[in-house]
């Protein structure tokens, strides 16, 4: 189908925001991804170190509507093996079956491919998009250009309001300690986490610029409902942790407030004592004295910890199935 001849492609810009932030409302209104924006998130995200505005997101607009865009993510890696880009998109609504799908995808990947060549030509590329599972049309999009599901991610919620029975406490194992975060454990917990993560599938180390960007100096971090787990024989290493974010783009959209464990982890050689399990029964109480309504976290379906039956057992269930797609590429060289 042939792509609206008033439809232009352009890098947007901090100035750009208020309408991306109503593009994405519009699509969230109609695919129900769960996902809300607000002006200041999306600022957050044209601050990212690791991307390049005027070139890694682009609107399509007719006139001075966003009708669709996309954003390509480079990872900042030091001695990976592989050049790692997310990608990400969407057409509005009303604005779909025109073909701006397939001219939006097929310039994402050329954008990637320029990323690949610019960052790590001497290693494989991966590229990958995550997105609501059961779409047709965006598993044959995506095909066309070579991206094919590999994984799953379940997003799994759990109701905090009176009434609701909270899972019972549990306690730690002898030696370790509960702490709440503070920035003295900041660094051990980013080692923490690079460390727990380490087996998992796709995992990129994060660097300290992606810590103190997405963690420290995030506009949704909550250090009060965040919790570092601490062996007093070596307290200088956190061994467990949690961490929680929130959305008040979330509470706007919905009028609840959700808490998000954006990260959960435990290192290697402190697995199996329930460490996990601790952490997460800990934060929902935590969560619900500070007045949430419902928590949130995504998981994936591959974890090799077994944690979709963790979050089982402290009371989550799963909302939604989300598709892995990926597309590799050789070394340029």
């Amino acid at each position: 189908m042939t792509v609206t001849v008033t439809v232009t492609l352009r890098p947007l810009g901090t100035g750009d925001i208020p309408e991306l932030a109503r593009h994405l409302a519009a699509v969230e209104a109609v695919d129900k991804t769960g996902e809300h924006y607000s002006e200041a998130d999306l600022a957050e995200e044209f601050a990212n170190p690791d991307i390049e505005v005027g070139k890694d997101i682009v609107g399509a607009f007719d006139g001075d509507e966003i009708v669709g865009y996309f954003a390509v993510y480079p990872r900042s890696t030091s001695g990976d093996i592989q050049q790692k880009v997310h990608v990400e998109g969407s057409v509005r609504p009303d604005r779909r079956g025109e073909g701006l799908g397939g001219l939006l995808v097929e310039a994402m990947i050329a954008r990637a491919d320029e990323v690949h060549a610019e960052q790590h030509p001497d290693v494989p590329a991966r590229f990958s998009l995550t997105g609501l599972s059961g779409n047709r049309a965006q598993e044959d999009l995506l095909a066309s250009v070579g991206m094919v599901p590999e994984r799953w991610n379940f997003v799994m919620r759990t109701q905090l309001g009176d009434g609701t029975a909270m899972p019972v406490p549990a306690t730690l194992p002898e030696g370790l300690e509960l702490r709440r975060f503070e920035p003295s454990v900041s660094a051990a917990m980013h080692n923490a986490h690079n460390e727990a993560f380490l087996d998992h599938p796709d995992f990129t180390p994060w660097t300290e610029v992606m810590w103190k960007q997405w963690v420290t100096e995030s506009r949704n971090f909550r250090p009060e409902l965040s919790f570092a787990v601490v062996d007093r024989a070596a307290p200088d290493r956190v061994v467990a942790y949690l961490q929680s974010n929130e959305f008040d783009a979330y509470f706007e959209a919905t009028g609840r407030r959700e808490a998000f464990v954006a990260k959960v982890g435990t290192v290697r050689d402190y697995r199996g004592r329930g460490l996990a399990g601790t952490l997460l029964r800990h934060a929902l109480r935590a969560y619900r004295e500070a007045g949430f309504d419902e928590a949130s976290l995504d998981v994936d379906s591959e974890n090799p910890t077994g944690a979709l039956g963790i979050y089982q057992r402290a009371g989550f269930e799963v909302e939604s199935r989300w598709s892995n797609y990926a597309l590799t590429r050789r070394p340029l060289r």
